[in-house]
């Protein structure tokens, strides 16, 4: 490639235009909005995404099922599920065909504390969307789904391929 083949050098990118940058202060600023509102709720952040993912779930689903899908590692949920299941919030039960395994359902105190956190938190996902019109909304979170679903998406699946 000559020096005429080059492509002309371009400025740097600024911040604010930086996917990782915009996500991430996103992401810090709605944990800290919400962790306060969620723990009205008797939860934790991480408490309440655990027991949004257990209540999504039509039927009892494995520990290990819910800590893949909520990606939050196994090391870490067995003693959120022991704060939720101190709290009321859930119920393990062995599995009838596997008794190393444990079941999770929620509790009707667990959906009640659940609905109220939800609540909370969609006031907390308004705010954030101050100024945006409900069309520009709609398709954002459009378009995250698909890109959550994507390649790059992260997961603590340890078989998964980035």
């Amino acid at each position: 490639m000559t020096s005429k083949d080059k492509p002309a050098a371009q400025p740097p990118r600024p911040l604010h235009d930086d996917l990782h940058w915009l996500f991430a202060r996103l992401a810090r600023g709605l944990g800290l909005a919400e962790e306060p509102v969620v723990r009205r709720s008797g939860l934790s952040l991480r408490g309440y995404v655990v027991l949004s993912e257990i209540a999504s779930t039509p039927a009892a689903t494995s520990q290990l099922m819910v800590a893949t899908k909520a990606m939050i590692d196994k090391s870490v949920i067995v003693g959120l599920l022991d704060e939720l299941e101190q709290a009321g919030f859930v119920k393990r039960t062995p599995d009838p065909s596997d008794r190393r395994t444990r079941l999770l359902t929620i509790t009707g105190p667990g959906k009640k504390a659940l609905l109220s956190a939800q609540a909370d938190v969609r006031a907390v996902e308004d705010r954030l969307f101050t100024g945006v019109t409900s069309d520009q909304r709609r398709t954002l979170l459009e378009v995250l789904r698909t890109a959550a679903r994507g390649g790059l998406a992260a997961t603590f699946d340890t078989k998964a391929a980035v």
